[in-house]
């Protein structure tokens, strides 16, 4: 017997939750074969395709969940995520105001739009949105998780840490709230608290590269330059894309006058970002100290010309030649 389109979002659904997004893809397709105008088929698949970064398509099925239900929630919400994971914030933030606005009880809506305003700085936005959502999951400790981390954010540091505190009493194996309580006592200076809390979210996740990437500062913020470079070198293995950590990476390696380290992680950053004066400095940095004076030179005097923070630095650098 046939199934209908409703059967097949509902088997599309249990393969979802259960993490199979290939046999949940396969079931919304078929649900759309049978019933193409079907906006929870759309927004299902569209998720789906949110979550493997498949973006033209997420935008497609979104909008065309929305195009059969303008009333959707849950297609706003979704949408609003897609645009921001593709540079489009602003554009998110308004599809994820119009999707709480339709329903003030959508927990994710909520989630969703604090990390959006989380993402553009606008903190109180942030703490505003996971608050609601807390409120509608008491229990949660991703919300409350995420709470503290907009409540840290504007440096209230001791309302961030009882949030942080109590997102591990309700779920103690909770990794993300361990780090993130690492990271506010870092950012109060208390080091000994810091190096428990992120330790703890290493037993639980090894590979928190959050909590890894704090643990390297704080060794760096203790002149323990070695340590900081082994935890480094970890972070960018496990997640190449973090900029930041591969340049703290290149500036410590420079400092231990291991220069052509350094340059092949700056090199890597420059294809990123072509002008950005402070990898264009340690750049120039590098190069000289690879033997390489008139390369460094000309970069440094590039730094210069753009008259920004590091003009100053690059301008002694180069009086010292």
């Amino acid at each position: 017997m046939m199934n209908t389109a409703i059967e097949h979002i509902e088997q599309g659904v249990k393969a979802h939750l259960t993490g199979n997004l290939a046999e949940a893809e396969s079931a919304y397709k078929a649900a759309l074969a049978l019933d193409s105008e079907n906006a929870t088929a759309h927004n299902n698949i569209g998720f789906i395709y949110g979550q493997q970064a498949r973006w033209p398509r997420a935008l497609k099925h979104l909008k065309a969940a929305l195009q059969i239900n303008p009333d959707m929630d849950m297609a706003y919400s979704n949408l609003g995520q897609v645009l921001m994971n593709t540079g489009k914030p602003q554009e998110g933030l308004k599809q994820l105001e119009r999707a709480v606005e339709l329903n003030p009880r959508n927990i994710q809506a909520w989630d969703n739009l604090g990390r959006v305003r989380l993402h553009i700085g606008d903190f109180q936005g942030a703490e505003y949105a996971w608050m609601r959502g807390a409120e509608l999951a008491p229990g949660d400790s991703r919300l409350l998780t995420r709470l503290g981390t907009a409540v840290a954010a504007q440096r209230r540091f001791r309302e961030a840490v009882a949030l942080l505190e109590r997102a591990i009493e309700r779920a103690p194996d909770f990794a993300d709230a361990w780090a993130q309580l690492g990271v506010v006592h870092f950012l109060c200076e208390d080091f000994g608290s810091a190096i428990q809390a992120l330790n703890q979210a290493l037993l639980i996740n090894p590979r928190d590269t959050v909590a890894m990437r704090h643990l390297a500062l704080i060794n760096l913020a203790r002149g323990r330059k070695y340590e900081a470079i082994e935890i480094f070198q970890r972070v960018v293995a496990l997640a190449p894309a973090d900029e930041t950590s591969r340049l703290d990476l290149a500036v410590v390696l420079l400092s231990r006058h291991r220069g052509s380290d350094a340059l092949d992680h700056l090199d890597a950053l420059t294809k990123v970002y072509p002008d950005n004066e402070r990898v264009m400095f340690y750049r120039g940095l590098a190069l000289r100290q690879t033997d390489k004076a008139r390369q460094g030179n000309a970069q440094l005097e590039k730094v210069v010309r753009l008259e920004g923070a590091y003009a100053d630095r690059a301008r002694e650098v180069l009086a010292a030649v």
